[in-house]
């Protein structure tokens, strides 16, 4: 399992405490020395399934003290490795003995999740080009149709991370993270739109394309797809495994049918258009339904009591409002 190093920096003569507080969450090494004249240095090194644990405790004790802070940082090896192995032990001892104590998630931390997800989910000009450079690619493996060019399309992604931040918000009950996530989920949604409505404009293509008739129709094996590929594209973003999120950036699929609309639009196709953006969102719905499942079943959730019983208000209006739009998506289109 990954190791995690937190570094604290805090007044000197504060923090002897600590040790204490975090007795029940043992640590592979412990180091504290003294940073210039007034400041001291604690390094914790943890197995990464403590991390959470161990922030929630620190994070309202830091709070209270000035000029107080902590650092997350990800450890790539730590020699000797049988210190490790110890620890590990220890747990699952610990584990064995105390039977009501939760079994340690292999998950990263919320801390850590929530920092790589709201870090990506801003409205920047990197952001806007590659909505455009994806929905240009998917233009034209569609109008070749070209299934590898497509992909390349797929792979690109960049409206996945709108929609994963925008689960993890509605778990959370976080309204500025939400509020950034629709904004730049419903920017980058209508801009590949655009584009795929311009690309129409100045090309004719025909409806009949395998590739382009294969986006206009919406089925319960889409939903079912859309709504897998959006639990496995949470577990990916939770796990840390960066290489599986490629294969979900395919599954998922949102470019190709949201440009396949604009293409149409663009011909003029308005009935087989809007039957290419039923499927967008479709797979827009399943994502955010399936992710906010998927991060409840791994646990994520506030620190404290009061921030998550907010949060179990968003959780119920936020599955309530999805299930109740794919539902109604579901009635117009298999009615």
């Amino acid at each position: 399992m990954e190791q995690r190093l937190i570094e604290i920096t805090l007044p000197e003569g504060k923090g002897d405490d600590i040790p204490e507080l975090l007795h029940a969450h043992p640590a592979a090494g412990f180091w504290r020395d003294t940073v210039g004249e007034h400041q001291a240095r604690i390094r914790i090194l943890l197995n990464q399934s403590e991390v959470e644990p161990v922030l929630d405790i620190l994070e309202p004790y830091l709070e209270e003290l000035p000029d107080a802070a902590a650092l997350l940082l990800i450890v790539e090896a730590s020699i000797p490795r049988k210190r490790f192995a110890r620890l590990q032990q220890n747990r699952d001892n610990a584990d064995t003995d105390e039977e009501d104590e939760q079994k340690p998630s292999d998950r990263l931390s919320r801390h850590e999740l929530y920092s790589d997800i709201a870090s990506n989910v801003d409205t920047t000009s990197t952001y806007l080009y590659m909505v455009v450079l994806s929905a240009i690619i998917a233009a034209v493996g569609l109008l070749r149709n070209d299934m590898a060019i497509i992909i390349g399309a797929m792979v690109l992604a960049p409206l996945l991370i709108p929609n994963v931040a925008l689960a993890l918000a509605s778990t959370l009950g976080d309204t500025e993270l939400a509020g950034k996530a629709l904004k730049t989920g419903a920017i980058g949604f209508f801009l590949a739109l655009a584009t795929g409505v311009l690309i129409g404009f100045i090309t004719s293509i025909s409806p009949q394309t395998p590739a382009i008739l294969a986006r206009t129709s919406l089925d319960w094996g889409d939903i079912i797809l859309a709504l897998a590929s959006g639990a496995a594209g949470v577990l990916a973003f939770t796990s840390g495994g960066h290489l599986s999120l490629i294969g979900v950036m395919v599954a998922v699929a949102l470019m190709p049918p949201l440009v396949t609309a604009g293409l149409l639009f663009g011909n003029s196709m308005i009935l087989p258009g809007i039957k290419a953006l039923e499927l967008a969102f479709a797979n827009v719905i399943c994502i955010n339904l399936a992710g906010i499942v998927t991060f409840i079943l791994q646990g994520i959730r506030p620190a404290t009591w009061w921030e998550n019983s907010k949060a179990g208000k968003a959780k119920r209006v936020a599955l309530v409002a999805w299930l109740a739009l794919l539902i109604l998506l579901a009635l117009i289109v298999f009615r």
